[in-house]
């Protein structure tokens, strides 16, 4: 069986023409696009969902820490552990995250 005609039928005909389901498949399986789990959203602490819904409006981390009244250090220090339990790599993924997940 040719690898067009692999392509042409089954699963593959529901993501349209052109689009390759091995790379649909791919894309599902990075960090930013798993689903949320239960015991992703209980693995942070409610400090860490309170920054994480904070950056999710935008703020910078200085205003962070202003109004949960901590360090700037701990704001970033929140956020990495946020970023390893969610796994995304930047603010902006954690921020798009929090909002598909409801933590705002």
């Amino acid at each position: 069986m040719s690898q067009a005609s692999r392509f042409e039928s089954g699963p593959a005909r529901s993501f349209g023409a052109g689009v390759d389901p091995v790379l649909v498949a791919a894309a599902a399986l990075l960090p930013g696009n798993r689903p949320a789990t239960n015991a992703t959203l209980d693995s942070l602490t409610p400090r860490e969902r309170a920054v994480l819904a904070l950056v999710a409006t935008g703020l910078p981390n200085k205003t962070i820490a202003r109004r949960l009244e901590i360090s700037e250090k701990t704001v970033k220090a929140h956020l990495t552990r946020v970023f390893a339990v969610v796994g995304v790599s930047d603010r902006t993924s954690a921020a798009l995250w929090a909002q598909r997940h409801g933590i705002t």
